[in-house]
C-alpha cells in the first residue's frame, strides 16, 4: 500500500512540475526523485514480503506438526465441563 501510494504521489508531482512551468534545472531533480523513491519502496517493500515468507515457513514444518500432534496425544482426556 505505501508503495502504491508513493507512485501516484510521485505521479503526481512529476505531472504537476512538467504541466506547470517549473525551473528547468528543477526537473532532473524531480526526474531522479520521482523515479527513484518509487523503485525504493518497491524494494523495501520486496525485502519485507521475503521476511514475511521466512518467518512463516515454520507454520509448513511437518516434524513440527508431528511433535505438536504427539504432545496432544500425551494430554490427558477429561470432560467437558458442561457436561456435552
Amino acid at each position: 500500500m505505501r508503495a502504491a501510494v508513493i507512485t501516484v504521489g510521485c505521479a503526481g508531482l512529476l505531472a504537476a512540475a512538467v504541466l506547470v512551468p517549473a525551473p528547468e534545472a528543477a526537473l532532473p531533480l524531480l526526474m531522479a526523485a520521482c523515479i527513484g523513491c518509487p523503485m525504493l519502496a518497491i524494494y523495501e517493500f520486496a525485502s519485507a514480503l521475503s521476511h514475511l515468507r521466512r518467518a512463516t515457513t515454520g507454520l509448513h514444518d511437518r516434524r513440527a506438526i508431528d511433535d505438536l500432534r504427539r504432545e496432544l496425544r500425551r494430554l490427558p482426556e477429561t470432560r467437558h465441563p458442561l457436561g456435552l
